[in-house]
């Protein structure tokens, strides 16, 4: 965690600034030298940030205040709570509802591959897997503008909390979201499925006169560790990238395009706490990774 702040800390201060370039380039059209301060070293910089950051003085956000709709700067602390709450109210329904239909499908077409249903739900969702976010947000966010649905919120209003239009207009990221996971989701699931549905054990359970339910809590019990194991990865990395791209094609102010607007404002302070959020929520998903693994394998040691 520390290592990836640094690093930022780094790329954010040794960026070009591009107000000064600005101004160099005015001053060089009038023949004139341009008398800009020289800002601190890096070190000094360094020294500063590392001890803001550690005593929580973590500044104030003009990017922030323009996506709450405050009509000055507001704390990144408040900046970052708000966009979080954004971000998380239409990720949580997203990936809980790919989830679910992940498993649902995938076992589907694992135990019968040759359907119609499974061909066509598994040529649809490789479809959408090699299809890039920004593409699939693209034509979701166009095809409606050019519908132009009364009923339908122009955009996310900045200011208004999540009110009846703006939670209208968080569906549309949700639905991206949840079908680039789902579509990953239910490779996982039909290729996990398709190897138990092999095994013995499933076998020795339809010997047994057990119906489908009772064949598939069998499939996903086995199937349990490398599924979840699976999810929790690929959810990782398609939140940390996807969020980024919806919010900044449908102007969520969510964490992603607060994120976005931050890095192209050079908002060292907040781009740093995102850093670090970001960063904790990895090692989250670690530790989450791990407990599920302990818990679903009794073979694991716990140490």
């Amino acid at each position: 965690m520390y290592v990836a702040a640094t690093a930022v800390f780094g790329l954010v201060v040794l960026s070009p600034d591009e107000d000064r370039i600005a101004l160099r380039f005015a001053a060089n059209l009038q023949g004139e030298e341009a008398n800009l301060p020289e800002p601190p070293s890096l070190f000094e910089q360094y020294v500063d940030w590392l001890q803001s950051f550690v005593t929580l003085e973590w500044g104030t956000s003009g990017v922030g205040g323009q996506l709450t709709g405050a009509e000055g700067a507001v704390s990144n602390v408040t900046a970052v709570r708000k966009a979080l709450s954004v971000t998380l109210t239409y990720a949580v329904p997203a990936t809980v509802v790919a989830f679910v239909l992940a498993l649902l499908i995938g076992y589907y077409s694992a135990r019968r591959p040759t359907a119609a249903g499974s061909r066509l739900f598994a040529g649809s969702f490789y479809l959408i897997f090699g299809l890039p976010n920004f593409f699939i947000a693209g034509v979701v966010f166009f095809t409606l503008q050019d519908a132009e649905p009364d009923w339908f919120p122009e955009a996310y209003e900045a200011g208004a909390g999540l009110s009846p239009s703006n939670l209208l207009w968080l569906v549309l990221p949700a639905v991206v979201l949840s079908t680039h996971l789902l579509a990953g989701y239910f490779r996982y699931t039909r290729s996990e499925s398709r190897e138990s549905l092999r095994e013995q054990f499933v076998k020795f359970v339809r010997s047994k006169g057990a119906g489908r339910r009772r064949v598939a809590r069998h499939v996903f019990r086995s199937d349990a560790l490398s599924l979840v194991t699976l999810f929790i990865t690929e959810l990782l990395g398609v939140l940390l990238v996807t969020i980024f791209v919806v919010e900044v094609v449908f102007e969520v102010p969510g964490i992603g395009l607060l994120a976005y607007e931050g890095l192209l404002d050079r908002e060292l302070e907040l781009v740093m706490v995102l850093t670090m959020i970001f960063s904790i929520i990895a090692i989250l998903a670690s530790v989450a990774q791990d407990i599920a693994a302990t818990s679903l394998d009794a073979r694991i040691d716990s140490e």
